[in-house]
């Protein structure tokens, strides 16, 4: 008796898959015909241009609020918020 339990003759799933066309053809149809991407849009995201380094701190609520209220009100990750308050600080 074999292992395949009488599913030999299908193909993969990932055969499958790899036969669906994926090219700007099938993007423009769909397009014409009202379909919209569900895949996530990515936000913007500069590549590393240095050497990196983890950081991890705990901070009091009064700090860390008011920290990551000023990162969103001017759209900074949070090293930016950082290196932005070290150059007014002259630190930087």
């Amino acid at each position: 008796m074999s292992d395949d339990f009488g599913f030999s003759g299908r193909k993969k799933l990932a055969d499958k898959i790899a036969q669906i066309p994926g090219d700007a053809a099938t993007d423009d149809v769909a397009d014409k015909h009202g379909f919209v991407s569900r895949e996530p849009m990515r936000p913007f995201r500069r590549p590393p241009v240095e050497p990196v380094v983890t950081l991890h701190t705990r901070a009091p609520l009064r700090v860390a609020t008011p920290f990551q209220q000023f990162c969103a009100e001017n759209r900074y990750s949070y090293w930016e918020g950082i290196e932005e308050l070290m150059r007014r600080a002259g630190v930087v």
